[in-house]
């Protein structure tokens, strides 16, 4: 069966439309996250970008991941009769802004999120250089929490209105219900 379809992933670049394609995952079935952690010895948080595309069909996940880098993992288990899912997950921080350069001329739905998040990778790349004994300036902690509450907002989903409040991450909600301890 030839045909001029080629659908190797040897040659998905070289086909038009390649960029479109792989913006429609994205901006269908992915999301553009920027995340922080509370590092106690810092005593602040951290901050970094990541892109998350999920799909049933592991296949395109995997050719993602050996386009640009990341890693694919297998998705939560909805139950019931569901058919498995998978999330590709891009290299994280600063290493994410080759991919969103490369989909941004594209992107329909979620371009203000990727131009927010290569916003973000600038600050990321301004404070590797004060890591250390060194402490980042007050404005550029502000403009990395500016950043992350725009683009929470900009990910709500729901018909509820958004508020700029820290959610529990899911590790340590299991804990609580584990330890039988209840988060307020």
């Amino acid at each position: 069966m030839g045909g001029d379809n080629a659908t190797g992933a040897d040659n998905q670049q070289e086909r038009p439309g390649f960029e479109q394609w792989v913006v429609g995952f994205v901006d269908g079935e992915g999301c553009i996250a920027l995340t922080r952690t509370f590092v106690a010895s810092r005593e602040r948080f951290t901050y970094s970008v990541a892109v998350v595309v999920v799909n049933r069909e592991r296949g395109v996940l995997d050719w993602m991941r050996e386009q640009w880098g990341g890693h694919v993992v297998a998705g939560s288990a909805a139950g019931g009769l569901s058919r498995p899912s998978w999330a590709w997950r891009s290299p994280s921080g600063t290493s994410a802004e080759t991919f969103l350069v490369g989909i941004r001329p594209w992107l329909r739905i979620k371009g203000q999120q990727c131009d927010n998040a290569m916003s973000m990778i600038e600050v990321l790349k301004r404070s590797r250089y004060t890591l250390g004994r060194k402490l980042l300036p007050p404005e550029w902690l502000q403009s990395q929490e500016d950043h992350y509450w725009r683009q929470r907002q900009m990910n709500h989903r729901g018909i509820k209105p958004f508020v700029a409040e820290p959610m529990h991450s899911p590790r340590k909600i299991n804990r609580a219900r584990r330890d039988g301890d209840m988060l307020t």
